[in-house]
């Protein structure tokens, strides 16, 4: 670990000539990582808004409520009396869905500071440390500066052929550039939008899932303790090893899918580090005694690992059903979806030093892996396993241009051969870039929503103040429901939240049967049945993913606790709602 500080901390000490570059380069990445996060999650103190761009409106639409659930709600009582800890959106059963990173912004809350705060202070951290951990890693495994700049450039602008796309869309011209820098959507976004270029490449993945950079961030760190590590005596490494098992002991509540990254490397470590097989031995019993307990907790329906040869194009290559004509989509599906990097990367991973390729082996049985299997309901969540191996694997793509670089170079001492070297490895990084540039305009210039908040929300205001905290809520509306901004459960968020999380019951008819249905007796033993405590009503007729809701007739037959002021909403318990209300 020793390794990893040195060189840096003196960056903060005191600037000099010497360590400017690295001061400059943790500034800016620091100054990046913050606009990012803040651009597209902030905070209006004067009006009371969440402000969210667009491109977030659906994730954080089960974040924010699992937020709240811990800094307004019930779930952290769930933990010290340890019961089940509950997906605010999906009310019931035990939550499936890695929870810690947020539990640790809802404390943050809990404690004071603003929500958009909450959120991006521990976001820009994790994002940070995954640049800095990419740079050094990098360093340290080709021992050259620039091939750590280059996989951070790389990172941060995805190497896809999305660009191509892009000028489909928009030809060239002299308005290109002008193009560029006023797109406002993703000239890729599959299985989401046409083509096969998915849309996991670019950073709106970590805008989205911000546990996902820390979580990578902390299985780099690993990496490049093994790498730097030293023979040591097998007491030390006895006691990094249960450091090490109890921090990967967490992910299963940090980061689930990481758990297979975990998985392979540790196998690997063990294979191709003899030297670190007490370090390696303990890791892996340690972490396994504490995740394998969390796992099998995990009621059987929500395994889903299966065969599922091709990730996002499956369907298309089973009607192929012809294998080289499978094995030929798969090779020009990666191509599109990783550029160059598919090239480079193959070809530069029989260049690298030997030393470097053991460190970097693991990719390839992780790549493999995810392409060949699914290990959740949803067979795209598996990008997050190609992020890692691109991540890592792009290494390789820096190392091999500043290779080719250097070795134009020494051939010909000549002007126009070095202008020419320059000229070709600028092209080369503008074409693994482009699609990146491209995309990350997309991110700036994206439209952003404003949900009000408490205490401009009387309807979330009136539940955080008049309801306890373990109520359940029937919710007449999916995303940003009052009473999740209230901390409070609802009966069923948006329904991919809960098909993603695992969860098989698909509750859609049953908030039908109770909105709609005209059965008294059948209404409230499904109330009684979910322990829901109360309804809430409103107008949403013209929303065909949601019951017929009839606010008029509510107020007509039962007796609300709550009625918003422009008589808009209103509030029924399940007592009321079983009752009908007094002749008038």
């Amino acid at each position: 670990m020793k390794h990893f500080y040195k060189g840096w901390i003196p960056a903060f000490a005191g600037m000099t000539k010497k360590n400017f570059p690295a001061f400059a380069g943790l500034t800016l990445a620091f100054i990046f990582s913050s606009w990012l996060m803040f651009h597209t999650f902030s905070y209006d103190g004067k009006t009371h808004e969440i402000i969210i761009a667009f491109k977030l409106w659906s994730d954080f639409g089960a974040h924010i409520p699992l937020i709240r659930s811990f800094s307004m709600g019930d779930n952290l009582s769930h933990l010290f009396n340890r019961t089940p800890v509950q997906y605010p959106v999906f009310a019931g059963p035990a939550i499936r869905y890695h929870f810690l990173f947020d539990m640790a912004v809802g404390l943050l809350e809990k404690a004071g500071i603003r929500i958009d705060w909450a959120l991006n202070i521990p976001s820009i951290i994790g994002f940070f440390f995954l640049l800095l951990l990419l740079y050094k890693l990098a360093v340290t495994l080709f021992k050259h500066t620039f091939v750590g700049i280059l996989t951070v450039v790389f990172f941060l602008f995805n190497g896809s052929l999305s660009f191509l796309r892009f000028f489909m869309i928009h030809p060239l011209s002299v308005h290109t550039l002008l193009d560029i820098v006023t797109v406002r959507e993703f000239p890729a976004f599959a299985p989401w939008g046409p083509g096969e270029i998915t849309a996991f490449w670019n950073l709106n993945v970590y805008t989205n899932q911000r546990q996902l950079a820390p979580a990578f961030a902390i299985i780099l760190l690993f990496m490049f303790t093994v790498v730097t590590m030293k023979r040591l005596p097998n007491a030390k490494q006895f006691m990094s090893g249960i450091l090490w098992g109890v921090i990967f002991g967490l992910f299963p509540y940090f980061h689930q899918p990481s758990l297979l990254i975990i998985a392979v490397l540790l196998l690997c470590y063990f294979l191709l580090y003899p030297d670190l097989w007490v370090f390696m031995i303990t890791t892996g019993i340690t972490s396994a005694l504490l995740i394998i307990p969390q796992v099998l907790a995990i009621p059987s329906e929500a395994h889903t690992l299966a065969w599922y040869p091709g990730f996002t194009i499956h369907n298309e290559l089973l009607a192929q059903n012809n294998i080289p004509a499978e094995l030929w989509h798969m090779m020009t599906f990666w191509w599109q979806n990783m550029g160059l990097h598919s090239v480079l990367i193959v070809i530069g991973f029989f260049l690298i030093p030997a030393r470097t390729r053991k460190a970097i082996l693991p990719i390839i049985p992780l790549f493999l892996i995810a392409n060949l299997f699914k290990f959740s309901v949803e067979a795209s969540a598996n990008h997050k396993l190609f992020n890692f191996v691109f991540i890592v694997g792009q290494m390789i793509s820096a190392y091999l241009i500043v290779h080719l670089f250097n070795t134009i170079k020494h051939m010909s001492h000549h002007w126009i051969i070095g202008l020419l070297d320059y000229l070709f490895i600028g092209l080369l990084v503008i074409f693994l870039t482009l699609s990146g540039i491209i995309d990350l305009f997309v991110i700036a210039n994206d439209t952003r929503g404003r949900i009000t908040e408490m205490p401009a929300n009387e309807v979330a205001t009136w539940i955080a103040v008049n309801t306890p905290k373990s109520a359940v809520f029937l919710n007449s509306s999916y995303l940003y429901h009052p009473a999740s901004l209230a901390g409070r459960s609802i009966f069923l968020g948006w329904p991919y939240f809960a098909w993603s999380a695992g969860y098989p019951e698909n509750r859609m008819p049953v908030m039908n049967t109770m909105y709609e249905s005209s059965n008294t007796i059948e209404v409230c033993a499904l109330l009684h049945k979910y322990n829901i405590s109360y309804i809430t009503v409103e107008d949403v007729n013209n929303d065909e993913n949601l019951p017929v809701i009839n606010l008029a007739d509510y107020l007509k037959k039962y007796t609300p606790v709550f009625v918003s002021k422009n008589r808009r909403y209103a509030i029924f318990t399940t007592q009321s709602r079983c009752v009908p209300a007094p002749s008038r």
